[in-house]
């Protein structure tokens, strides 16, 4: 009989169809041991609970539930809460550390989560050591906790609607230069933002792993997609679990095929979670990052599947530097921890199987491109081109800021000390001849002795040749012992 009233209540309390399939859902999800589930109205809020889940019906904003809270650099570690009405003078904004002169960043969180989840913090700090912004971070837990996603899910709606009030208000400061970054759940929040504000259009969402469940049939104004503001990129990490695999910007981005994130089995951690969460760290690492997550084209999804999309040449930047007007899907690959980025591809990549097999026979290159590339000019470190920053070309503070910090808190100053003395020690050991290779005396080779520059700091050209030249042959004769090897002359 307790089971038969808790039904009739519900039935009585769901008024809107769109209500009844969430509510159905949750139900489905309870343990089938539970025979009745407390059910208690809020008349004043327009809201019900069913156990510990909070469905909103038809609240007004401002909510004290959805809470906006304010960082920049004149309190980067202490946050402001910001007060949004219905009108610019019941708002608080203009009293606030709020600075219209400079970008806004709106971060809203997911299912299950707050404002504190680690990698969206650190984004307030890799933000505010880039340059003035004002970041909003919106906080919605108290109606997304778990064990309670159907009525999350249902509760995006009403959290977009008191978004779009914030936007509005900030439209009221004196700037439209807002843009949105939700994860997970908070991605498809994002959406409902956007519809409030029209015919107002934002001008950046980034969607962070975009939550899947619930929203696979959802209706183009249920979800985020490319119409929602004037650039939408998305980054996919863990698709088909918890994220979207279908495409929903402008730009999509396969971090590592999308699915699954390479270092997230170790440690015994949850690799779904792990995978998913790898959104937005690859993000926050985007934000200050010189190597920067490159993306190459593909066609589809189904394309790479197939393995129709090899490394290319046709790459753009993911991340926080992503341009507007960049269109179409990209594949990305990154480390398997920190620093995540790998940079721009280029050259030929030797596949990792064939790279071990190599390794086995002490060679350090593919004897093939070694035929077509005899002096490694395809190398990454071909006339000693390593891969390492210019600090001074990216440097976006004034000349004299010597120890303004990199991602990984190296300062320019130490940076290009280090960077110089390395170089410094390869000239030296090579005009003392310690890179000579090791040649085997079957081989027919050239070696002239080591001679030592006539100056101390520097080399005329007649010794500049003169070193090339022995070099250059010692390359030849490495690639010559490289097929002289049985492994290449069996019939």
């Amino acid at each position: 009989m307790m089971a038969k009233r808790t039904s009739n209540s519900i039935q009585h309390l769901c008024k809107y169809w769109s209500l009844q399939k969430y509510v159905f859902t949750a139900l489905l999800l309870l343990p089938l041991s539970v025979r009745s589930v407390p059910v208690s109205v809020r008349k004043g809020r327009s809201s019900f609970t069913i156990g510990n889940c909070v469905w909103v019906v038809d609240r007004p904003c401002p909510d004290s539930e959805i809470r906006f809270y304010l960082f920049t650099r004149s309190n980067p570690d202490d946050r402001q809460y910001i007060h949004i009405d219905e009108s610019w003078e019941a708002s608080n904004i203009s009293s606030s550390y709020f600075n219209p002169a400079h970008p806004v960043k709106v971060i809203i969180h997911g299912y299950n989560a707050d404002m504190f989840l680690t990698p969206l913090i650190n984004m307030k700090g890799e933000y505010l050591q880039r340059a003035n912004y004002n970041l909003i971070y919106v906080d919605w837990s108290e109606l997304a906790h778990g064990p309670c996603y159907p009525s999350a899910v249902h509760n995006t709606r009403h959290v977009g609607k008191c978004i779009g009030q914030l936007v509005q208000r900030i439209i009221d400061a004196g700037t439209d230069n807002i843009h949105l970054v939700g994860f997970s759940l908070g991605a498809q929040v994002t959406n409902y933002a956007s519809t409030t504000v029209r015919p107002f259009r934002l001008k950046r969402i980034t969607g962070l792993d975009p939550a899947m469940p619930l929203f696979i049939t959802a209706a183009a104004d249920d979800k985020l997609d490319p119409s929602d503001a004037e650039f939408v990129d998305v980054i996919h990490t863990n698709a088909l679990v918890q994220g979207k695999i279908e495409r929903c910007g402008h730009v999509d981005f396969y971090v590592n095929g999308g699915i699954m994130q390479p270092g997230c089995w170790s440690s015994g951690q949850n690799p779904m979670a792990c995978s998913h969460h790898r959104a937005p760290d690859y993000y926050a690492e985007s934000i200050r990052s010189l190597t920067g997550f490159w993306g190459w084209s593909c066609q589809s999804y189904i394309y790479y599947l197939l393995g129709f999309c090899p490394q290319n040449n046709l790459q753009v930047v993911a991340g926080e530097d992503c341009q507007p007007g960049t269109e179409g899907m990209f594949l990305i690959t990154t480390n398997p921890a920190a620093p995540f980025a790998i940079g721009r591809w280029s050259g030929f990549s030797i596949p990792q199987k064939k790279d071990s097999v190599l390794h086995k026979h002490g060679l350090n290159r593919d004897p093939f491109i070694s035929d077509i590339d005899q002096w490694g000019k395809l190398d990454g470190s071909f006339n000693n081109a390593d891969q390492f920053p210019t600090p001074y070309s990216q440097d976006p503070n004034p000349a004299d800021d010597d120890e303004w910090p990199y991602f990984n808190h190296v300062g320019t100053k130490q940076l290009t000390k280090v960077h110089i003395k390395k170089i410094l020690e390869q000239d030296r050991s090579r005009f003392n001849g310690d890179d000579r290779l090791p040649v085997a005396s079957t081989l027919a080779t050239v070696s002239s002795p080591t001679q030592q520059s006539p100056y101390d700091h520097e080399v005329d050209e007649a010794f500049h040749l003169q070193d090339l030249r022995r070099r250059l042959q010692q390359k030849e004769a490495s690639v010559m012992q490289h097929y002289a090897m049985p492994m290449y002359n069996a019939h």
